[in-house]
């Protein structure tokens, strides 16, 4: 045996951090029903550079899968919940009171109804 010349080590491939990371976030902003925006924002970021990170190291980092499949479940979330939000409503106040202004010049105040017998 030659101890001068260990035989190379080779590192065994990992996933990403970053991936791992967006998949964890992801599955909680599915939990929070991807009400969180910046949440969402966070999860596509992080994944974006977990795949960065595979394309560099190809050799050290796995989870490319993980990456694509935090994004896809995101702009699923963001989809979904702008269908199911509603819009914007108005105020009560503007929905209710008319406009003393477009009422017609003859209508008259209308008298209290003094209901049977009274009066």
């Amino acid at each position: 045996m030659n101890a001068d010349n260990p035989s190379p080590v080779h590192a065994r491939r990992r996933y990403s951090p970053w991936a791992m990371g967006a998949m964890v976030c992801a599955l909680l902003a599915l939990l929070l029903q991807g009400v969180l925006v910046p949440l969402n924002l966070a999860v596509a970021i992080m994944a974006l550079i977990g795949l960065r990170q595979i394309r560099r190291e190809p050799s050290r980092y796995i989870g490319r899968a993980f990456c694509w499949l935090a994004i896809a479940l995101v702009l699923i979330l963001a989809v979904l919940t702008a269908m199911v939000e509603p819009t914007a409503p108005q105020p009560p106040a503007q929905q209710m009171v008319p406009d003393t202004e477009q009422s017609m010049p003859d209508d008259k105040p209308m008298a209290p109804d003094r209901g049977v017998g009274g009066g």
